[in-house]
């Protein structure tokens, strides 16, 4: 077993230890300390980044009780190690953060943690039940009333830990250690944690999303959160100038051009009617109509197709240009799948239809079009 410094010192940051192996393996060399600062990827939280004697460690795992180190280099004599303390406290915030928000989960709305995801740059945890906006609201304010109060975070093993009242995801065989954060939260948990919930600074809900009937809540601690919160007011003052609008009032800003967007398509969707029925009205019936178009909405070419399909004896079909070559609709009225099946055998085509009407996209010029088109219509 190997003795895990982190678990009574979570700020130390370099130490010293005896090496029980190093083996190669797939990854480079698997290293087995007899005492290790190395926190292993367990429990849903990324391991610990650092180095054994200034090599590289990137990945440690946990196995049987025992940490293995990974290097990309060979190491045989006694090591200094020294963990990225950033990495670290970045871990311990968010992790500590997560502990606050789960008790007030359960305390407010009964529901229970099922899930936690602790990566460079992503934090998330899941709940067995769903929350309306104004219950996310609530939790960020508890959550941050908790951090203001600066309490006191306690970890450890105790000795009668079958009488306390702890939450746990799994059940635990081996001795078990208890996050303690008094009045919020208490739990069976292994990894490093801030010793005062003061310093996890500041707590944000970055976003949340149904997951598995429950919910998954998104969220950052600290710097991150302030770096987020810096990033995303930058882009709400420059969408504020663009948008001529006070910054508080950007979403009403954005809703009343929405709106006035949706009426102008309509106008503009009803005058490319009108200008399409103005084009058949010079028309006479036919055998077939082929027509390309630069510029064409799919409704709009819908609709001229449908009404180009009244006035011929086989088929109508308008192509309309676009990045790689031209969107089809076609519309015929003995098997429209022949003409797909023509433009396959040639070019490279995505879609499918049925025998009224075929649509997709063809990757080929106005003129090789033509010509196929033209050679199907002789026969």
């Amino acid at each position: 077993m190997t003795e895990k410094l982190y678990d009574t010192n979570p700020y130390q940051r370099t130490f010293q230890a005896t090496i029980v192996s190093c083996t190669p393996c797939d990854k480079g060399y698997d290293i087995v300390l007899d005492r290790t600062l190395f926190f292993p990827e367990e429990g849903g939280q990324s391991c610990d980044k650092g180095t054994l004697n200034g090599i590289n460690v990137f990945d440690v795992q946990i196995k049987n009780g025992e940490i293995h180190h990974y290097t990309k280099e060979k190491i045989e004599t006694k090591v200094e190690g020294k963990i990225d303390f950033d990495h670290r406290y970045y871990n311990m915030q968010h992790h500590s953060a997560e502990h606050i928000l789960s008790g007030m989960v359960h305390q407010l709305f009964g529901y229970d943690n099922v899930g936690f995801h602790l990566g460079i740059d992503e934090v998330t945890a899941d709940y067995n039940g769903l929350f309306n906006e104004a219950q996310i609201d609530i939790l960020e304010q508890k959550v941050n009333e908790a951090i203001i109060k600066n309490i006191e975070i306690k970890y450890g093993y105790p000795d009668h830990v079958e009488q306390l009242s702890y939450r746990s995801k799994k059940e635990i065989k081996e001795a078990i250690r208890i996050v303690e954060i008094e009045g919020i939260d208490i739990c069976a948990c292994c990894a490093p944690h801030v010793k005062s919930t003061i310093e996890i600074q500041l707590f944000k809900i970055i976003k949340t999303m149904k997951f598995k009937r429950g919910t998954r809540i998104y969220f950052l601690c600290g710097q991150k959160a302030i770096l987020d919160y810096q990033i995303k007011f930058k882009e709400a003052q420059k969408t504020s100038v663009l948008l001529k609008a006070n910054i508080n009032d950007t979403y009403n800003r954005i809703l009343q051009l929405s709106k006035e967007n949706q009426i102008l398509k309509q106008e503009c969707s009803k005058f490319k009617k009108e200008k399409v029925d103005m084009y058949l009205e010079t028309l006479e019936p036919c055998d077939s109509i082929l027509l390309f178009e630069e510029n064409m909405d799919f409704s709009i070419q819908k609709y001229f197709v449908s009404k180009l399909h009244t006035y011929v004896l086989k088929y109508a079909a308008v192509f309309v240009k676009d990045k790689d070559g031209y969107r089809f609709l076609l519309f015929d009225h003995e098997n429209a799948l022949n003409h797909l099946k023509k433009l396959k055998d040639h070019f490279i085509v995505k879609g499918g239809g049925n025998k009224e009407a075929i649509q997709g996209s063809v990757i080929a010029s106005e003129e090789q079009i033509r010509k196929i088109m033209e050679e199907e219509n002789e026969l």
